[in-house]
């Protein structure tokens, strides 16, 4: 009889949490501004779906075999020389995905649902900082701007990591607000799974750094959750440090920081400044949005003239311009002297500040338009967001469809190697990442000497040796085979042209 009482009390509470979920539910879709984030997220992933057909199988590029190379030498125990400049989780997450349907599907469609996240995240970045309107704002342009839609339908590291930088910045934003620890802690571990994905999200401590110096002096390290959320960000590096220290036999953050950092620090840094602050801004952001976000800029000329005020932690205002400038100007200003061969997806994690401060300037400009008449300033503002949506649509869709067949001879090449050959076969080509993964034959990258070559030649007997125009080969590298048919003799080509008259790749063949 007891148990009994208790399974129908167990029916009814189950039933009144339905219903309570059921209610709240109803009355999240009846605000419509909650309808219209519905809308724009249903938007940006039927946009995904239409892209994700047209790429579902196209060919990696370096840096994205490399990461699948990983994957694969984990899922399916193949040999892979790891290098520490390449981070683990999106090849772990990879390799389970791999160990359940062998094909890119899985990984790719994982990007997507990330690509997918980085909108809600500036959604609620945005509305967190200006208001439901400005999320809105944000959220539509971050579903079609070219970085956040063109990579999502690569295999890299850049969309987790520009999406794990954003929640980290939001929970960082309400741990500021309401000064309640557990956004501290919940910002340490999208930061520190952030990390995993791509080191450079780790910038993101720079300006909370800064932010918390300027705004609270030192009194922010005197505090427990400060600490506590150090310990939870170093717990879940804790794995990756010490797999980097028994893989490369060191610390693995500083090995992977020098692998690409220039020779000459201050020689990069200010072309890389100009190629970040002109070209990267004018890649991303089509003409009307750049003017836009230039205004915000210039509205935040308060953070000069009440500096003061905002070191005493007087004004909300000039904290959330600080915030977001802070944002947009530390990934600048330490991956200037840090990277010899600046890209703009480097600094794909300034972009969500940018558009929540265009978004609030829109937002001004439609207010003041509406004191006047409010039709007019609807008008004007969709006309103006639509032609900023349109204009990164286009950019979006030429990068896609101009890319979408890139490196496509490297890929046929080096499956043209597996299927003609075995599981023992070797092969010389600079083009390694790519052939390791399609071919899954071992590798090497011939020597830039040429009588280092040779000898290569004579040690290792390769089956196969790979040159193109894909990558930059030695002058002499092109015409060796030809001197030498002793050596080498044609096995595949392939070509520019559908003459025939322009080799692109040639395989070849070596007479060992």
């Amino acid at each position: 009889m007891e148990e009994e009482e208790k399974k129908e009390g167990k029916e009814i509470e189950d039933k009144e949490k339905s219903e309570l979920r059921k209610q709240k539910l109803k009355s999240w879709l009846s605000d419509k501004k909650n309808l219209a984030f519905l809308g724009i997220l249903i938007f940006a992933f039927i946009i995904r779906l239409y892209y994700f057909s047209l790429t579902n199988n196209q060919p990696l590029w370096w840096d994205e075999a490399e990461y699948m190379s990983m994957a694969k030498a984990w899922a399916f125990g193949y040999q892979y020389n790891f290098i520490p400049v390449r981070p683990i989780l999106f090849s772990l997450i990879s390799a389970v995905f791999l160990k359940i349907s062998n094909t890119e599907f899985l990984p790719r469609f994982f990007t997507i649902l990330i690509s997918m996240a980085a909108i809600v995240g500036v959604y609620y970045f945005g509305k967190e900082m200006y208001g439901k309107k400005v999320g809105l704002i944000a959220s539509l342009f971050m579903s079609l701007i070219y970085f956040n839609l063109f990579y999502a339908f690569r295999l890299l590291v850049d969309i987790p990591s520009l999406t794990f930088s954003i929640f980290s910045a939001l929970f960082f934003y309400k741990y500021v607000k309401t000064q309640s620890s557990k956004y501290l802690y919940i910002m340490a571990i999208m930061l520190g799974i952030g990390t995993l994905f791509r080191l450079s999200t780790a910038l993101f401590l720079f300006a909370a750094f800064i932010f918390l110096l300027v705004t609270d002096k030192l009194n922010f390290l005197k505090k427990k959750e400060t600490w506590i959320a150090a310990i939870i960000f170093l717990i879940i590096l804790a794995p990756y440090l010490i797999w980097g220290y028994f893989e490369f036999h060191g610390f693995v953050i500083s090995q992977a920081g020098a692998w690409n950092a220039p020779k000459d620090p201050l020689g990069v840094l200010f072309p890389n400044l100009k190629f970040y602050i002109i070209t990267s801004f004018a890649n991303a952001l089509s003409w009307p949005l750049l003017i836009i976000f230039i205004i915000g800029l210039f509205s935040m000329y308060k953070l000069i003239l009440g500096f003061d005020i905002l070191i005493k932690n007087k004004d909300p205002e000039l904290k959330k311009q600080f915030f977001l400038l802070l944002l947009i100007i530390i990934p600048i200003i330490i991956s200037a002297p840090s990277i010899t061969t600046p890209e703009d997806r480097y600094i794909i994690a300034i972009f969500p500040a940018a558009f929540i401060l265009s978004g609030a300037v829109i937002l001004k400009i439609y207010n003041l338009i509406a004191k006047k008449t409010k039709i007019l300033a609807i008008i004007l503002i969709i006309a103006l967001i639509v032609w900023i949506l349109f204009s990164h649509y286009q950019a979006s869709n030429t990068l896609i469809d101009s890319k979408k067949d890139s490196y496509l001879q490297v890929k046929q090449a080096s499956l043209w190697i597996k299927e003609h050959s075995n599981k023992s076969a070797t092969v010389f080509t600079i083009s390694w990442p790519q052939n390791i993964y399609y071919s899954e034959r071992k590798t090497y990258v011939p020597s830039n000497n040429e009588s280092e070559f040779e000898q290569q030649l004579k040690d290792i007997k390769p089956d196969f040796f790979v040159i193109s125009l894909y990558e930059k080969y030695y002058d002499w590298a092109y015409s060796y085979p030809q001197e030498h048919p002793d050596k080498f003799e044609v096995a595949q080509v392939y070509y520019l042209d559908v003459q025939k008259q322009q080799p692109s790749l040639i395989i070849y063949r070596y007479k060992s």
